[in-house]
């Protein structure tokens, strides 16, 4: 790809980029408190993006002067609405290391899945946010996007996605 933002240039991940890409997510995981369900690995990431049909897609920006040398990564994949019958772009993780922030490098991210969202005809491009970081959610609705308090994330993941698969109850809370 060519230049996206002055001195940066915005890309597919290659294969080369996943030890950068693997250390950036590490960052991210730090900054939510989530580094105890951190287990991504190369070889699954390697799985993840360049499979056949991969699960998701990856980009990375880099500094003009250093092409291989991520400094952010972009992860998506599709979803698909029932209502809309559209497929979409869901935005997994855009993280962009704290040295290159406040350059307009996360609005031209936003910018560049929504083209590609309206190139492809989906229906929407969403993504979540957590409650507390104010900034991220402050940047978000600068750029346009709604926060939806009405609708809550349900997740169902380790022991309990196997109680669940194997039909057994959830433990009683108190």
């Amino acid at each position: 790809m060519s230049e996206f933002i002055k001195g940066y240039t915005l890309r597919p991940a290659r294969p080369a980029d996943i030890p950068a890409i693997l250390g950036l997510m590490r960052d991210l995981a730090a900054f939510e408190k989530l580094e105890h369900i951190f287990s991504a690995t190369p070889e699954s990431l390697r799985n993840s993006f360049f499979a056949d049909e991969p699960s998701a897609y990856c980009l990375v920006i880099t500094p003009e002067d250093q092409p291989d040398t991520p400094i952010s990564y972009i992860m998506w994949f599709y979803n698909y609405s029932s209502f809309l019958d559209r497929r979409g772009i869901y935005l997994e993780d855009l993280y962009i290391d704290p040295a290159h922030r406040k350059q307009g490098l996360g609005a031209a991210v936003l910018r560049h899945l929504a083209k590609l969202a309206v190139e492809q005809g989906c229906g929407r491009f969403e993504w979540v946010v957590l409650d507390w970081n104010k900034n991220a959610i402050d940047f978000y609705e600068h750029q346009g996007a709604q926060i939806l308090h009405d609708w809550r994330v349900a997740r169902v993941t380790g022991e309990a996605l196997q109680r669940l698969a194997e039909g057994r109850p959830a433990p009683a809370t108190a």
